[in-house]
């Protein structure tokens, strides 16, 4: 006599009925058959089907009843596959059991899982386009982008690295927790080790190492340099900067299920970045000009309200000099000879303090007023320099009044600027003692006509 449970061997689902006490299998369908490796016959259920040595900790058998059907899901690592069950208890000639149909839903799964990624993705691009925001770009910290980048891809490093002529550098680099840091080892490498990757950086696309091992044959540089590295896998965008390639961002070893969806996410990333940098490049060239002066280009009186503010903020210091120059008779030279001529003293003026103070800061303030403030400068190295740069300038036809001060005690760069203030003042109120027909605004220094 027939099983009347055979009709079930059409079926693709999966169909088995197990004892619900001991868990022996008592029945199994030619489709559940094919998938349980070797005989089912005398085994148990958690054991055939699940590749377990014990009951199933998701084992619902306690909950089934004559009337009751549980459905459930599982991905069964024994097959790779997910599952959709429905379970139920019948009587199998007097012993309860377990009886179960599995539908096969992996596509469904999967389809699920790449709509949910996908999802994640987009959420993701927009959080790390709203930190990179925040951080403008990599000039602050792109460090928590970085991690939002590696925790969903479930990645070792994330890291930025930057581009200078033949040399590329690690500058930014996030690590997963076990994963050991890179960053210093990753100095000053040549750029030339890449050169395999410029094609694809040229055409602004990602480049996808899948398997470190197979550059073994083909790119042993590239392998001797990811190998130590300890990197299974990774995937690089390039950023560029008006037309120039910049640097790369790397994701080493994410996440296999991932690594699909990561080429139109990072090659994007890369193009924000590349935005970002031109960006940034523009704001240091834009802020340049705001503390540049545009006629010499030494620093201006913007800098230099700066620069003493945060020279200040440490209190006072000893061991620096500052000098205060006044060019004298620029008026008259601008009346006599044009405000060509005089603008070409200025320039020539500025560049003689800039060579003659090695590692100090020069300052125009405006008009013909200059300021030098030498932080690292001895007494004996900053009294050389202001000898040097004073016969210069009146070589060069830019006599100028001159003060000076050297803070042997502590003292503020705010307060050393005038104590040198007064001094340039006593220095040019000297001049005009000595120059009586000179014409600028003699009166400004305590001089009339009739004084001199």
């Amino acid at each position: 006599m027939s099983n009347p449970f055979d009709i079930f061997d059409a079926l693709s689902e999966l169909v088995y009925v197990s004892d619900v006490a001991t868990y022996e299998l008592l029945y199994v369908n030619e489709s559940a058959a094919r998938m349980i490796e070797g005989p089912w016959q005398g085994r148990t259920c958690f054991e055939a089907i699940q590749g377990l040595d014990a009951p199933c900790e998701f084992c619902n058998n306690g909950e089934l009843g004559a009337s009751t059907c549980v459905a459930w899901t599982c991905y069964n690592k024994q097959s790779g596959r997910h599952y959709s069950f429905k379970d139920g208890l019948i009587d199998w000639n007097g012993r309860a059991a377990r009886f179960e149909v599995a539908f096969d839903v992996t596509e469904d799964a999967r389809q699920k899982a790449v709509l949910q990624n996908q999802l994640g993705l987009e959420t993701l691009l927009v959080d790390c386009i709203m930190e990179f925001r925040r951080t403008c770009g990599i000039e602050v910290d792109p460090l928590p982008a970085l991690e939002k980048i590696g925790r969903f891809f479930k990645a070792g490093r994330v890291y930025i690295v930057e581009i200078d002529g033949e040399l590329m550098s690690n500058t930014y680099e996030w690590c997963n927790e076990g994963v050991d840091s890179q960053i210093e080892a990753s100095q000053d490498v040549p750029v030339s080790y890449i050169d395999r990757w410029m094609d694809s950086f040229k055409q602004r696309d990602c480049v996808i190492i899948e398997d470190v091992e197979q550059l073994k044959g083909t790119s042993p540089i590239e392998y001797a340099i990811l190998k130590p590295q300890g990197i299974a896998r990774l995937v690089v965008a390039p950023i560029y900067a008006n037309e120039e390639l910049s640097g790369y961002i790397g994701v080493d070893d994410p996440e296999l299920e991932r690594l699909d969806l990561s080429t139109s996410f990072f090659k994007t990333v890369g193009m924000f970045l590349s935005m970002e940098v031109e960006q940034s490049a523009i704001r240091e060239k834009l802020r340049r000009m705001s503390f540049e002066d545009s006629l010499t280009g030494v620093w201006n009186r913007n800098r230099f309200i700066e620069d003493v503010q945060r020279f200040d903020e440490a209190g006072p210091k000893a061991g620096f000099g500052v000098m205060y120059i006044d060019l004298n008779g620029l008026k008259d030279i601008n009346d006599r000879e044009g405000h060509a001529i005089g603008d070409r003293s200025l320039i020539d003026a500025a560049r003689i303090l800039d060579s003659s103070f090695e590692k100090s800061d020069v300052y125009r303030l405006g008009g013909d007023e200059f300021v030098v403030v030498s932080l690292e400068a001895d007494k004996h190295q900053f009294e050389h320099q202001v000898a040097e740069a004073s016969t210069r300038l009146s070589a060069r036809s830019c006599p100028a009044a001159i003060g000076t001060f050297y803070a042997e005690e502590p003292c503020s760069v705010d307060d050393a600027v005038k104590f040198a203030d007064t001094r340039m003042y006593q220095d040019k109120r000297r001049f005009y003692r000595a120059m009586p027909e000179a014409s600028r605004h003699q009166s400004m220094y305590g001089f009339s006509d009739a004084a001199t």
